[in-house]
């Protein structure tokens, strides 16, 4: 079966390898020169490094993702964590830290939450009245959360707007990439459950030891061009022809048209819905227009001198969020450019969730952000930084709103199957989520044998 793939981001590579794998001539129509979608790495021209486009991580309990590396063969290439340890800076410099053990009965956070020093007992007592419900929680009540916030949930659980301030959203922002007020409590659960509650391993956190671009982007490539696969980047689909309840076809920009037996759109649905006509923008796919795109910010900074420690460290009460040492992780030395000098230290600004941040041009975001990394590491105070960078995704992730259908694999056209990070595969805008799809689309398009229903 001849199967056409709509984006290459990872949810498209994923769908490409799968596909190639049982057998099938697969091509990947991707715009950009480039394949990657969310997630790959380009060199900066200022700086000649090579920088990923967002910060990546992923978790123990990403399973998909992890297993898609080792068909690529590239889980060697990450640092994995054994059991969660997390460094967390507040706003003047105090540490403490997030970290699990091998406690059994779900009691492995608790030694580690009981020494964090960054919340009062009064708001320990409070998170801890909350993981009480979520563990009495059934999955049909969870799912019956989907309409509600993830606030209002804590609120009716006695949650003061500190706690929410100070913990969940801590958790939430990073992982959702919204705020508890803008999340589906169930979306928010999900995380909470699966992520942190689920065994004592789940959280331990993965970091890619190279560019995203090394790590599973060309390996993906590559593996579905070693099976007769290709992709082909510049091409860009205008429209997707409907016709008798199938896909025809796909014209093209530059006028082509391409046919296929089956059809795999892995493209945001913002970008999905203006391919397609207009019957059924407004009838089966009008779902889709309730999807809002959420951006995410990274500020690259160089400086002269060794200034943090750590391999990454989270920070609260501060706009920066998040700081990843790329230097300790290798892909500084890795990924290196020619104005980069021994001794130099790389770190990553990630804010996600960045708001008013994300208008801002690089010079107004090292203005705002560099002092409050300062703040919280002394050495950061005496240390001349070289070069900066900022580096913004605007549709990163989707919004987890409440009331938000996010559809399956199959469509109603027999032969056009959908992929990406947004469709119903439980887990939040991640590239777990992203693999999930493809894999998911996949099987469904193999399932319909020559494309047909």
């Amino acid at each position: 079966m001849r199967v056409g793939i709509i984006g290459g981001g990872l949810a498209g590579l994923a769908a490409g390898c799968e596909l190639a794998e049982r057998g099938h001539a697969v091509e990947v129509l991707e715009r950009r020169p480039w394949a990657g979608g969310a997630t790959y790495s380009y060199r900066d021209e200022e700086t000649g490094s090579w920088v990923d486009n967002g910060q990546h991580v992923f978790m123990r309990c990403t399973t998909a993702y992890q297993a898609f590396l080792e068909r690529l063969g590239t889980l060697h290439l990450t640092r994995r964590q054994r059991h969660l340890r997390v460094p967390v800076f507040d706003a003047a410099g105090r540490r403490s830290g997030l970290t699990a053990t091998n406690l059994p009965f779900g009691l492995h956070l608790a030694p580690g939450f009981l020494r964090y020093r960054h919340l009062s007992w009064r708001q320990k007592f409070q998170v801890s009245r909350v993981i009480v419900a979520v563990s009495r929680l059934r999955a049909e009540a969870r799912a019956e959360l989907n309409d509600v916030t993830f606030a209002a949930w804590l609120e009716r659980l006695g949650q003061a707007p500190e706690t929410i301030r100070d913990f969940w959203d801590f958790l939430v922002i990073p992982t959702l990439n919204c705020r508890s007020h803008q999340a589906s409590a169930s979306q928010a659960l999900f995380v909470l459950e699966e992520g942190f509650l689920k065994n004592p391993t789940a959280a331990a956190i993965g970091l890619p030891g190279v560019g995203l671009s090394e790590l599973h982007v060309e390996p993906a490539v590559r593996y579905i061009e070693d099976r007769g696969g290709k992709l082909s980047p510049r091409t860009t689909v205008e429209r997707i022809e409907i016709d008798d309840g199938r896909v025809g076809g796909l014209t093209l920009r530059n006028g082509e048209r391409r046919t296929f037996d089956a059809y795999i759109c892995a493209l945001p649905p913002w970008r999905l819905l203006p391919l397609l006509p207009e019957s059924a923008r407004q009838g089966a796919f009008g779902a889709l227009a309730q999807f809002e795109a959420a951006p995410i910010l990274n500020l690259h900074l160089w400086f002269d001198r060794p200034v943090a420690s750590f391999a990454f460290a989270a920070f609260l009460h501060s706009e920066i969020q998040w700081v990843f040492n790329e230097s300790s992780l290798g892909k500084g030395r890795n990924g290196a450019g020619p104005k980069e000098q021994a001794g130099e230290q790389h770190l990553v600004l990630s804010i996600s969730a960045p708001g008013e941040l994300f208008a801002l041009d690089k010079e107004a975001l090292r203005a705002r952000l560099l002092p409050q990394l300062r703040a919280a590491l002394p050495a950061a105070r005496a240390a001349e930084l070289v070069r900066y960078l900022a580096v913004k995704e605007p549709e990163a992730t989707f919004v987890p709103a409440p009331g938000l259908t996010r559809p399956g694999p199959r469509t109603p056209f027999a032969n056009l199957f959908l992929a990406g990070a947004y469709t119903d595969t439980g887990w939040p805008a991640t590239m777990e989520s992203a693999v999930r799809s493809g894999l998911a689309a996949a099987a469904a398009a193999d399932a319909t044998g020559d494309g047909s229903a």
